[in-house]
């Protein structure tokens, strides 16, 4: 019987490490979705339209965050975690992309490996921009800028830009 037991351990010692190597291979990379900023030039600044436009940054980040938890190369830290992470800047900034290592910061802490920062440079009420980076978290090195252009001001163009921009994302992490 003690045999059996040696016999047992061997076998786990073995499988042990390689089992925890597959397991950290299929890990998914994380990435810290910052909230989007808005520069906005458009000449129409109704209460309205600007409070649309604030309200669909959020819905963006959340979007481009849920695209990337649904099995693809990446995940994404969850919109809790990363509001929490976010408090503390905003209090200090007028918006964090005004400090990428105050970001940098944020998603370290929050464990990703990638951070995105995005911005909506509005226009007109007709034309968009979604403009977004990723960062390696460890390096500090920009892996990808991308340009949206978004020819209509309303939230099915900007969810359709924030698909694209998780899919450039997702993309640019298989490589």
């Amino acid at each position: 019987m003690r045999g059996g037991f040696v016999l047992a351990a061997c076998a786990l010692a073995l499988i042990g490490p390689g089992a925890g190597g597959a397991r950290a291979a299929m890990q998914r990379p994380t990435v810290f979705v910052a909230p989007f900023d808005l520069f906005d030039t458009a000449a129409d600044q109704r209460p309205a339209i600007v409070a649309d436009q604030h309200l669909w940054l959020g819905d963006a980040a959340a979007r481009i965050r849920a695209d990337l938890d649904r099995a693809g190369p990446a995940g994404a830290i969850g919109t809790g975690e990363t509001l929490a992470r976010m408090k503390r800047i905003d209090a200090d900034y007028d918006h964090p992309s005004t400090c990428a290592s105050c970001l940098v910061a944020a998603a370290r802490q929050a464990g990703a490996g990638f951070l995105f920062v995005g911005t909506l440079h509005r226009v007109s009420d007709l034309i968009v921009y979604m403009k977004a980076y990723l960062l390696d978290v460890r390096s500090g090195q920009e892996l990808m800028a991308r340009t949206f252009e978004v020819k209509s001001d309303d939230q099915l163009m900007l969810d359709r830009a924030a698909d694209r921009m998780a899919a450039a994302v997702e993309t640019h992490l298989k490589r």
